[in-house]
């Protein structure tokens, strides 16, 4: 499956070994701790500006979370709506004493840049609990024709194999692994996130009103009420269901976004955020 919306884009990383960024990164603590206190190795700031990136609230801890493409913040989409996840930690590290040796054995280059070796990382580790046990899962995100190129497969098997000493199981998920439905829903929302900048009084103020009219309109498709507020408000006709598109990116109103399409929403298809209404959202600005 090819769309435009999970086109790759280089992610080639700079310098980020170099002795005073490895300083600043263990300073920080970077990959380290568990849940809101996570800290991903990697943010969108240590990658190229080129190509398109993603800060987005996480519905499973509230910690803001970086994915560094379309296809991360779909396949991200996917554990962060499962009930069973506990805890998602993105851009997580692997020691690099292991994967050097492992690089090693298989006479297979280490990833390095300018000479200086990098810290290899998996794009998440998930936390789950299933029938009472709490099982972790490496995902690593390619697309698809990266996995035709034969480097790519070469750090792909360090990355395995490490996981496979760690007794944790590891996924490649791609682009064909995305459900369609979630990758419509998602291609709704996103670009909306980051539509308004709305301070704490204005932002609680919407959120209300599109809240009430939303219990006051259950079977009526989305779309209704939300013209009805537009008019109640003397707003351009769009105008809340712009607001919703907002809010529902930043995770304050919620749907099954992997079995039911937008275009099919009725009012009762729409949960409420209980970090929203516990006002414990994490709100991403535009910068």
């Amino acid at each position: 499956m090819k769309t435009s919306f999970l086109s790759p884009y280089p992610k080639e990383i700079k310098s980020l070994l170099e002795p005073a960024i490895l300083k600043r990164l263990q300073k920080e603590k970077r990959g380290q701790g568990y849940g809101k206190d996570y800290k991903p190795f990697l943010t969108v700031r240590d990658v190229p500006s080129k190509g398109r990136v993603h800060r987005r609230p996480a519905l499973t801890h509230n910690r803001i979370v970086h994915l560094l493409s379309d296809l991360e913040l779909a396949v991200f989409l996917l554990f962060d709506w499962n009930d069973s996840v506990t805890d998602i930690r993105e851009q997580f590290p692997l020691n690099p004493e292991a994967t050097i040796d492992i690089a090693r054995r298989l006479g297979i280059k280490h990833p390095a840049y300018k000479g200086i070796l990098q810290v290899m990382t998996t794009d998440f580790l998930i936390d789950m609990e299933i029938d009472g046990f709490l099982v972790s899962q490496a995902v690593s995100v390619k697309y698809a024709d990266d996995l035709e190129v034969e480097r790519t497969l070469e750090k792909q098997e360090i990355e395995r194999r490490f996981w496979e000493s760690e007794k944790v199981a590891w996924y490649t998920f791609t682009e064909q692994d995305v459900p369609i439905t979630s990758i419509k829903n998602i291609r709704w929302l996103a670009p909306h996130m980051h539509s308004y900048d709305l301070e704490n009084s204005e932002r609680a103020r919407i959120f209300d009103r599109i809240a009430k009219a939303l219990d006051g309109s259950s079977e009526e498709k989305l779309p209704l009420p939300l013209r009805e507020l537009d008019a109640k408000y003397d707003q351009l006709p769009g105008t809340h269901l712009q607001y919703f598109r907002h809010f529902a990116a930043q995770n304050a109103f919620l749907w099954d976004i992997h079995g039911k399409l937008h275009t099919s929403l009725k009012a009762k298809d729409i949960e409420l955020s209980e970090y929203w209404l516990n006002q414990e959202a994490n709100y991403v600005y535009a910068q």
